[in-house]
C-alpha cells in the first residue's frame, strides 16, 4: 500500500523532524523566538500573467526561456527583498519542466526563500567569489491555473542560489509544516552533495 523507506527518505524525514522542530518557538511562541529567524511562509511572493503568443516556439508552446526567465526576476525579486540588498546571482538548479504552457494559458508564479546559510557557505570551487557571503537559496513554482475549472498544475519548479554580498548575515529561513521541512531537508542535502562533487 505504501512505499517503502530507504535509508536516504528516513535521514531526510529525520532532517525535517529537526527543521521543524527548530521552528518551533516561531510556530507557538513567536515574541520569544530568535529575532534572527523568521518562517518560510513570510518570504513569499507571487506574480502572474497572461501567456502571450510572441513567445511561443516552433510547436506553438511557451518557450522554456521565457519561462526561466520570468522565474527568474522573481526569485531575483524575492532574494532583494528578503536580504535588503541587491543580491549577486551565483547559480541555479533543477530546472524540471513538467508540463508544458499553452498560449493563452494563465501562469501564476509562486516564490519563497527555501533556506539561508546566513555566515556563508560553499557552493564548490567552480563558483567564484562567494566566500563570507550570506547565500539565499529561492525556490519558484510556475503554475497554469485554469479559473473556468478551479483548476491548477505545477508547470515548472526553478532553484536559484544569490548571494548578498554587502551583508555580513542575514535572517535564518524555518519551515513552517512537515511539508516545507521536507522540501527544505531534501534541497540542503542535493545542494550539500552538489557542492563535493564541484569540489
Amino acid at each position: 500500500i505504501g512505499e517503502q523507506h530507504t535509508d536516504i527518505t528516513l535521514q531526510m524525514d529525520k532532517n525535517a523532524a529537526k527543521l521543524l522542530e527548530e521552528a518551533g518557538p516561531l510556530l507557538r511562541m513567536p515574541s520569544l523566538a530568535d529575532p534572527q529567524s523568521m518562517l518560510m511562509d513570510q518570504t513569499h511572493q507571487s506574480n502572474a500573467m497572461v501567456a502571450q503568443p510572441q513567445v511561443r516556439n516552433l510547436h506553438d508552446r511557451i518557450f522554456g526561456g521565457f519561462l526561466m526567465r520570468r522565474a527568474y526576476e522573481l526569485a531575483f525579486s524575492t532574494a532583494y527583498v528578503f536580504g535588503g540588498d541587491k543580491p549577486r546571482f551565483l547559480e541555479v538548479d533543477d530546472i524540471s519542466f513538467e508540463s508544458p504552457v499553452d498560449v493563452g494559458d494563465l501562469l501564476v508564479f509562486n516564490s519563497r526563500v527555501l533556506y539561508t546559510l546566513p555566515e556563508g557557505g560553499n557552493l564548490g570551487d567552480y563558483v567564484q567569489d562567494h566566500d563570507g557571503m550570506p547565500l539565499v537559496m529561492v525556490e519558484v513554482e510556475a503554475w497554469v491555473t485554469v479559473p473556468e475549472k478551479a483548476t491548477a498544475k505545477v508547470s515548472n519548479h526553478f532553484y536559484f542560489t544569490f548571494a548578498l554580498p554587502n551583508k555580513s548575515s542575514c535572517r535564518r529561513v524555518l519551515p513552517g509544516n512537515i511539508d516545507q521541512a521536507r522540501r527544505q531537508a531534501v534541497r540542503m542535502a542535493a545542494d550539500i552533495e552538489q557542492a563535493e562533487l564541484r569540489s
